[in-house]
């Protein structure tokens, strides 16, 4: 009758070293949860940051934008306007109006003066990337369009990626939780089996053993996807 109870307290060590193991496998998943948390949290702060400077950035092309569109359109008016005027003082003096071409020519000049002092401060005037090509040309507003809108496109990216690695690690922080769940599940039912009867013992412990098998699973499978 004495190898009955050497039997049983074998199991019962058995149970004892699984309830270590899984101890430790609970402290791992615990410092993924924690690690996944603080990355969602990272991201999260990343993501408010760019979405803050997008919107800085957006007002600022904006208004930089209205006031280079706007600037331009008093450019071609003026000259349009000189240009009329110039014609009008080439008529007037064709009709022996020599005062009243006089008059027009120097509305011509004030005019044009307003153009050139407006390409002064004008960037598609100025800069190189969009300036005419030549005298009469055109400057390069497609460009201009484009290049304004780079940073912004930059900064929409690096939000979205953000906000997708938020998302991301915010899940794996949440499966994690659920893994942790499940290993306390098991430590309960080793728990029982050094409670319980030698003959349902081995039975707690075989449960205890498929969850833990099955949260390291999950676990392994969400920090490697």
């Amino acid at each position: 009758m004495e190898p009955k109870p050497i039997h049983q307290e074998r199991w019962k060590n058995l149970v004892i070293i699984l309830t270590v193991l899984t101890t430790i496998i609970v402290t791992l998943v615990a410092g993924l949860q924690i690690d996944a948390s603080l990355r969602a949290n990272q991201a999260n702060r990343d993501s408010q940051l760019y979405a803050v400077e997008l919107t800085g950035e957006l007002q600022r092309n904006g208004l930089s934008a209205n006031y280079e569109i706007a600037l331009f359109a008093t450019i071609i008016q003026n000259r349009m306007e000189a240009t009329v005027l110039q014609l009008t003082a080439l008529k007037l003096k064709d009709k022996g109006d020599k005062q009243g071409s006089a008059s027009a020519l120097l509305q011509a000049e004030v005019a044009g003066a307003r153009a050139d002092q407006g390409q002064a401060a004008s960037i598609f005037y100025t800069d190189a990337r969009y300036a005419p090509a030549t005298p009469d040309g055109q400057p390069d507003l497609e460009r201009y369009l484009k290049d304004s809108q780079e940073r912004a496109q930059t900064l929409l990216k690096q939000q979205n990626e953000a906000a997708d690695a938020y998302n991301r690690w915010s899940k794996k922080a949440d499966v994690y939780v659920g893994v942790l769940t499940v290993l306390a599940v098991a430590l309960f039912l080793f728990g029982l089996a050094q409670a319980v009867a030698p003959r349902l013992r081995l039975l707690f412990a075989v449960f205890g053993v498929l969850a833990v098998g099955a949260a390291s699973l999950w676990a392994l499978t969400t920090m490697l996807f």
